[in-house]
């Protein structure tokens, strides 16, 4: 007997912080049972939790603010039978200019990637912009993202570390081999993972664009909500811009340069927006839990999160059960790749 399961199929690996691919069996276990026909992913990421809506037949709307994670959702959400060829790989590989850009070389040199590599990447993208089909771009320049993501100590563009990766040092962590394999390569091996992601589930998925969370369109059947995690024991919340805002310089290459932070800093940031920081600044965090839950009380809620947070685990059900009839709350064990020990993973549910 042949095994429907949204889980039955393949998923594209991320490096990407906070992922929830390790635990969508989990997720799914816990709302296959639940009514529903639309759903929207408000905090969309790499699209691995909205795969598996649409795995599962379901029209999804994927939602996020950053342009590169928009970028991954156009790929494998929307994109119903798309992929790219040996052709297209040739085109973005090949020296097709005598005049490319050196953005990268310029800003970044001796900060995130070698000389070479700087170069190798001013030449990619801008040969990925002349494809004309958006979802061949999309598909490749959601393998680039991956690809810069595993040559980067920590998988992270927060600080540089690039002396970590050619330091010639003993190391406990880290994976050198990959650090070292060539570009070319890990582009290739991401395209074929997000080639063999692509289908079409008939019906008409959509990225709807880089809307704020607390701004994003209702009225669907569920709402999945994975904001970014703020400790308890920190001061402020996970910034994924400040994680990542290399790959979204990438994703708006032509614009990178008015972007960037003019403050001092060596990594040169993207500037923060007030919608990012409602996530990332403490006394800000509480209230745009309260206003997100509030807007979607509409529909069936699933919401992820982590013990020891802030909200507490009490007082997000608390939120909850003043616009909801039903709550529950599902935990699990998990210890996310950055975390140094194991947390409880939650997963609320309200219909």
């Amino acid at each position: 007997m042949t095994d429907h399961s949204p889980l039955n199929f393949s998923y594209p690996s991320t490096r990407y912080s906070g992922s929830k691919r390790k635990l969508l069996n989990w997720i799914w276990e816990n709302i296959r049972e639940l009514r529903f026909d639309t759903a929207l992913d408000v905090f969309g990421g790499t699209g691995i939790v909205s795969l598996l809506f649409k795995r599962s037949g379901k029209q999804v709307f994927y939602n996020d603010i950053l342009k590169f994670n928009q970028i991954m959702g156009s790929a494998i959400i929307e994109n119903k039978g798309v992929t790219v060829t040996d052709e297209d790989i040739r085109d973005v590989l090949e020296d097709n200019s005598r005049d490319y850009p050196d953005f990268i070389q310029n800003n970044f040199k001796g900060i995130f990637f070698l000389d070479d590599e700087n170069a190798w990447l001013d030449k990619v993208i801008t040969n990925i912009a002349a494809i004309p089909n958006r979802y061949k771009r999309a598909i490749l320049l959601s393998a680039l993202f991956q690809s810069c993501l595993a040559k980067r100590p920590f998988n992270l563009f927060h600080r540089s570390n690039l002396y970590i990766r050619t330091a010639n040092v003993q190391r406990s962590f880290g994976n050198k081999a990959t650090w070292e394999t060539p570009f070319e390569e890990l582009l290739k091996r991401f395209i074929n993972e997000y080639n063999a992601a692509i289908f079409d589930n008939g019906r008409e998925n959509r990225v709807i664009g880089g809307y704020d969370a607390l701004t994003a369109p209702n009225g669907v059947d569920l709402v999945y909500v994975d904001p970014p995690y703020f400790s308890a024991s920190s001061t402020t919340g996970t910034n994924y811009l400040a994680f990542y805002h290399f790959l979204e310089g990438l994703a708006d290459y032509k614009n990178w340069g008015s972007k960037i932070n003019r403050h001092p800093g060596k990594v040169k940031r993207i500037e923060d927006t007030p919608e990012i920081q409602c996530w990332t600044q403490r006394p800000k965090i509480k209230d745009s839990f309260e206003k997100l839950i509030e807007r979607f009380a509409d529909s069936i809620i699933v919401l992820s999160y982590q013990s020891e947070g802030i909200p507490s685990k009490d007082e997000i059900l608390a939120m909850m059960r003043k616009y909801k009839q039903n709550v529950e709350v599902f935990s699990k064990p998990h210890r996310y790749v950055l975390s140094s020990r194991v947390k409880e993973e939650l997963l609320f549910i309200a219909t």
